[in-house]
């Protein structure tokens, strides 16, 4: 009885091993082969995770909304961020709401303030992870792109019950890669 208890608790504990990081993997393909898809306006920021390795560092343009009435927010609080798009095609905020939205794409977002009639919202769409050695020099050139006198830095991000999975960073109408690549030459 009990060699059958020590083997199964093993082979438990393999599967639990091997099916986490499936269920990760499955989670973030199934976002970018079915969610919908949305370009969202960035602004710059700095690069390295020591587990994940090089990414270049973003941050939308997205951080305040208007606060919905009759709602108590606070720091910290989980909150759902309504997606609608603009008519130069970028995404915005319409709404935030504390319930999960019935319809319609939203991303699950966190509460950097409170304050009057606005409310600052984090998203969370801040890395963009990309081969190891291009990523320096892919943050210098999102980096010239990203300034106030020249923003033309852009990322699609594929969105599905909250979940985001950046699918590309763009400098004007490249993908970031084709933009490196040209700088280089």
């Amino acid at each position: 009885m009990r060699k059958e208890l020590i083997i199964g608790v093993f082979i438990g504990l393999i599967i639990l091993q091997i099916g986490v990081p499936v269920s990760m993997i499955a989670k973030r393909e199934s976002t970018l082969r079915y969610g919908a898809a949305f370009k969202f306006k960035t602004a710059p920021v700095d690069p390295y995770d020591a587990f994940r390795g090089r990414y270049v560092a973003l941050r939308v343009d997205i951080n305040k909304v208007a606060k919905p009435d009759g709602v108590e927010l606070k720091y910290g609080q989980k909150v759902f961020a309504q997606l609608a798009v603009d008519q130069n095609g970028i995404a915005q905020v319409s709404q935030i709401t504390t319930q999960k939205p019935k319809e319609g794409s939203y991303l699950v977002a966190t509460i950097t303030y409170p304050s009057g009639s606005e409310v600052g919202i984090n998203l969370p769409i801040d890395r963009y992870y990309m081969e190891e050695r291009a990523a320096p020099r892919a943050e210098q050139v999102y980096r010239d792109h990203s300034r106030r006198e020249k923003q033309d830095a852009y990322v699609t991000v594929k969105v599905m019950d909250g979940f985001a999975v950046v699918d590309g960073l763009y400098i004007g109408d490249q993908r970031i890669e084709d933009a490196i690549r040209l700088n280089n030459k």
